[in-house]
């Protein structure tokens, strides 16, 4: 069946919950400024960085679906791009590597007007899926592979090998799960040079070479080191990049 929710509004509404509901940190535009005290000062503003790349799920509910028989129906799925049309999900894996929480975020909804009615009641991020692609793995072939869960069981699986995928964080949970997995990080003094090294982090995973980076060496001149690296995020890794704050 064909989905009614985008990811565009998907991932519209489920920024603003974050931003506006968890006090996340958008870096779009410059939240840095005007602070007067030195970048050493224990007071100073910190936090970790926050990848989350939307899918748009697929509501099934015939009875030929062809997954029903892992989490019965009705269900839900998203698919990862095949190896020959992006390299985006090993991309995500590694910059899990690099330190970051990552995730892919999905809704367990799938009608406009009950995405309308979880914005308004600030439960959209409670209503959706947070999947970390390092607990998916390297995809194994150049199939299409998909993610299957149901808002009936707790278990989320790869398919079509039916492999179960742990450390799926509900959406109910997600903002003391993913303090909990950063519990062990030291978080970072929000200044420009904290932008400027996932920045570097991003272009060196897409372009060793750096090639992508001399290209791009006007955008980090004329623009905020934070939004610069929201830039990259989006255009590099097709992600909507946040701050976690202490």
């Amino acid at each position: 069946m064909k989905r009614k929710v985008s990811e565009f509004s998907y991932g519209f509404v489920l920024t603003h919950e974050m931003v506006n509901s968890f006090g996340y940190l958008p870096t779009d535009v410059s939240h840095l400024a005007k602070r007067k005290k030195k970048e050493e000062d224990e007071s100073a503003p910190r936090g970790y960085p926050l990848f989350l790349q939307f899918k748009a799920s697929e509501y099934m509910k015939r009875r030929n679906a062809g997954e029903s028989k892992l989490v019965g129906l009705p269900y839900f799925r998203f698919a990862l791009h095949r190896k020959t049309q992006s390299n985006q999900h090993q991309l995500l894996i590694e910059l899990e590597k690099k330190g970051a929480a990552v995730f892919y975020a999905t809704p367990k909804i799938h009608e406009a007007v009950n995405l309308n009615s979880a914005f308004f009641d600030r439960q959209v991020a409670a209503l959706s899926l947070f999947v970390s692609p390092a607990e998916i793995g390297e995809l194994p072939d150049n199939e299409t592979h998909r993610v299957v869960f149901s808002n009936r069981v707790e278990q989320v699986y790869f398919c079509p090998s039916q492999q179960p995928i742990y450390g799926v964080i509900p959406g109910e949970r997600f903002p003391e799960a993913v303090r909990e997995r950063l519990a062990g990080v030291t978080p970072s003094v929000l200044d420009d040079a904290f932008y400027h090294r996932i920045a570097a982090d991003m272009v060196s995973l897409v372009s060793p070479n750096r090639r992508i980076f001399d290209e791009l060496s006007r955008g980090k001149a004329e623009m905020a080191a934070a939004t610069f690296a929201n830039y990259l995020a989006k255009t590099l890794f097709d992600c909507e990049l946040l701050v976690i704050g202490e």
